[in-house]
């Protein structure tokens, strides 16, 4: 297998050079700027490449790390190539291997790989992608030679069904990207009580990462504290009076989630009053 890289930004040059690192042969970049390829193969010691023609002929395997709007773009290039038992892979992780579509008729290997984790530096990121845990959906000889691959290099791959991509996105984005924006509310709301946005970060970071950890270690139902576990109605009663705009209604919005997990963990109890507060 050699893989030729389309698109050098963050996951491109991170997947690159963890696959190189682990001594899987990659033929170079191929960008829309000639500087970022160069710039991505200079990081993984491969080529850069100035012609897609170039990069597909010294390839079998082509891995598409661009922005989600331009794989089907990509695709449509690639498309016109011989590509016969070439596997074709994209990095999206709301789309599927269904973009490529036609790829039956050019004898060519579709598959969609998702990285569960969050790139924020193409020249570091990869030093930690060991401990991300992957996705991936396709054909199956392509799903099968992609994950030997990522097995090899130490990861957990779970294959899913293509219709599911958008849904299991979601998830992931609901414990990433979502959660900051409770974060922010939160960090918000101390300063509106006087606290400087660092004291606020300061006050509050112990708090969010003993949750955290308590979430992954216990799981988030036995790890719900607080006045909604524990049924008190009075004080969030205070919490919605004293809250306003956003803030206030990601915490009605979240807290109907809060009721359902605090009534599985507690059967015993009587939570019809405070349901009535997230209504």
């Amino acid at each position: 297998m050699k893989i030729g890289i389309i698109g050098a930004g963050k996951v491109g040059c991170s997947m690159g050079k963890y696959a190189v690192q682990h001594r899987i042969s990659v033929s170079g970049y191929y960008s829309k700027t000639k500087q970022s390829a160069m710039e991505a193969a200079e990081l993984t010691r491969t080529e850069c490449f100035e012609d897609l023609t170039d990069i597909i002929l010294a390839s079998d395997t082509l891995w598409i790390a661009t922005p989600d709007d331009s794989i089907r773009e990509v695709w449509d290039c690639i498309a016109k190539y011989d590509i016969q038992d070439y596997i074709i892979c994209h990095f999206s992780g709301s789309l599927s291997s269904d973009v490529f579509s036609g790829i039956e008729k050019k004898k060519a290997h579709p598959c969609s790989i998702h990285p569960i984790y969050a790139f924020s530096d193409k020249n570091t990121s990869y030093q930690k992608l060991n401990e991300a845990y992957f996705t991936i959906e396709g054909d199956d000889y392509a799903v099968e030679h992609m994950t030997a691959l990522l097995q090899k290099m130490g990861n957990h791959v779970t294959r899913i069904k293509p219709q599911r991509k958008a849904l299991y996105h979601s998830a992931a984005s609901l414990v990433s990207n979502h959660v900051l924006g409770v974060i922010h509310a939160g960090i918000q709301t101390m300063e509106d009580c006087g606290f400087t946005r660092e004291e606020a970060y300061q006050a509050l970071t112990p708090l969010i990462l003993n949750n955290v950890q308590n979430a992954c270690e216990k799981g988030c139902r036995e790890a719900l504290t607080g006045p909604i576990e524990r049924n008190d109605v009075e004080t969030v009663d205070r919490h919605l009076a004293a809250l306003t705009g956003t803030a206030k209604d990601i915490y009605e919005s979240i807290g109907s989630e809060l009721v359902i997990m605090a009534k599985e963990k507690h059967p015993e109890r009587d939570y019809s009053s405070m349901e009535l507060r997230f209504r």
